[in-house]
This record gives C-alpha cells, sequence and structure tokens, in this order.
C-alpha cells in the first residue's frame, strides 16, 4: 500500500533547477511541493472558494485578472524553498511567479507530475515480497558466477 503513497514527499517538496529565458543552465533552483502536499491542497481549496465569488463580477477584465492572482497565489504554495538571497515569503514566490511566467509554468507542470515524487526514494521497502535466491536458477548462476572469478 505504501509504494502509492505521495503525501509525504509532496509535503517535503523536490528541488526544480532553473534555466535562463533562453534555455540555458542557472545556479538557481526551487524546491517544489507536489500537487498532493497539504499546503497545495489547502490553497487551491481557497482558490476555488474565491474563484466561485468572482464569477459574480461584471467586469469581464476585472474577473479574468483576478482569478489569474488567484492560480498564481495556488502555484506560489507549491514553493517551500529557493537558492535566491531574498527569503521566501509567499508574497515574494508570488511576485516572481508573475514577472517570471516561464517559471510559473514549469512549477505548475512539474508539481502535477506524481511519477516525480514517487521516484525519491530514500531507501528501499523492505515490506514488499523479496525475490528468494534460492531457486535453482538462481543458485546456478550463482554457481557459474563463482567458477568465473
Amino acid at each position: 500500500m505504501k509504494e502509492f503513497f505521495t503525501r509525504q514527499t509532496a509535503n517535503e517538496g523536490i528541488k526544480l533547477p532553473l534555466t535562463h529565458p533562453d534555455g540555458s543552465p542557472s545556479e538557481h533552483w526551487l524546491q517544489v511541493r507536489g500537487v498532493d502536499s497539504d499546503s497545495f491542497r489547502k490553497a487551491e481549496t481557497k482558490g476555488k472558494q474565491r474563484v466561485m465569488e468572482l464569477i459574480a463580477l461584471k467586469d469581464e477584465d476585472l474577473r479574468e485578472e483576478e482569478i489569474a492572482k488567484e492560480e498564481i497565489n495556488c502555484i506560489a504554495a507549491l514553493i517551500v524553498d529557493w537558492s535566491f538571497p531574498e527569503p521566501l515569503t509567499h508574497e515574494s514566490a508570488v511576485m516572481f511567479l508573475t514577472e517570471a511566467p516561464q517559471v510559473r509554468e514549469r512549477v505548475n507542470t512539474f508539481a502535477a507530475k506524481r511519477s516525480e515524487f514517487f521516484a525519491k526514494k530514500s531507501s528501499p521497502s523492505t515490506s514488499g515480497s523479496k525475490k528468494s535466491s534460492s531457486s535453482k536458477t538462481d543458485q546456478e548462476g550463482q554457481k557459474s558466477h563463482s567458477k568465473s572469478t
């Protein structure tokens, strides 16, 4: 059952190296939580509630602008740490993601890839079934290996 758990790793986050807008590598990174993280789930719920309120706005431009802000707020909740000298706050993350939409898109896409969070294993599982080395084929393989060395 534990092989399907993503919440803990999603809460811890994974480092995402940043590239410059031209695609060249940079020394900077973001530690990004996954979409299964508690903070993202909370921000997403709050954002959905806010969007429901915003739908009632008659000014279409204002409505679209405010909905876009809510999306950025949700994505900012995914950032748990970064390499920039400026301290990470929700406000600084929102500002960064607003001014660097290519990073916002990358963070959003990365955080949604659950496979990134499954791939992080701290140690092999000991609760799963293990292949027994007592089979005749394995024993023969071990014998031939020891003869050749």
